[in-house]
């Protein structure tokens, strides 16, 4: 059923649009990652890239071209962008992320996440919110909450977005929010505002609106 780094050996029948994501790294004009994360992350991809065509990515650097990393609001690597759907990764997508990560993929490609039409209206009335999901790669709940806030910001009609942070790769985000224990959901930047867990849809909801 996989292949190798938890990417399905029937990936590319399971896609059906093009997904394009920009990656951001510490790529040197002579062709040198300088952390270790944007080598794994940069493998990853093209592992994705090979598995099937509807998956396609650039590879910016963050040292080469400084007016894009900005454009994009990047100053991290690496960062990965999946790009019109609001949706990012601050920090290799490995371990146990990544199977989350190729399954947004799919529903990026697909148009269906998890609640697939579910969600009878309850986005309606969400106010405009940017959530953080710090994540590490040994965390089996974290691939749950990421596969549940992934699918929301996809279903929120450009009202959310998404920012999954990898906080053995960005500690002083952790730090920042106080995080002892992952999964936690913060919204809009609000250190009140945290999940601890796996959210359910309720908690995400009561602070959308």
């Amino acid at each position: 059923m996989f292949g190798t780094q938890g990417i399905p050996r029937d990936m590319h029948e399971r896609m059906k649009e093009p997904v394009k994501l920009k990656v951001f790294t510490t790529l040197t004009a002579g062709g040198y990652r300088q952390c270790p994360a944007c080598e794994n992350t940069v493998s990853l991809l093209k592992e994705l890239a090979r598995a099937t065509d509807k998956v396609q990515f650039e590879e910016i650097s963050i040292l080469e071209d400084k007016a894009s990393a900005d454009r994009w609001q990047v100053t991290r690597a690496p960062t990965i962008i999946i790009t019109g759907h609001g949706i990012r990764y601050t920090g290799a997508p490995i371990g146990m992320e990544t199977a989350p990560f190729v399954y947004t993929l799919i529903m990026a490609s697909t148009g269906k996440t998890i609640f697939n039409g579910l969600l009878g209206g309850k986005l309606d009335n969400a106010k405009k919110a940017r959530l953080e999901l710090i994540v590490t790669p040994t965390c089996p709940y974290c691939a749950q909450a990421a596969l549940i806030e992934n699918s929301l910001v996809m279903e929120s009609a450009g009202k959310l977005s998404i920012d999954v942070v990898e906080s053995y790769e960005n500690p002083d985000i952790a730090r920042k929010y106080n995080v002892s224990g992952v999964p936690v959901t913060v919204f809009n930047g609000d250190p009140s505002s945290q999940i601890v867990g796996v959210p359910t849809l309720a908690a995400i909801l009561a602070r959308l609106t």
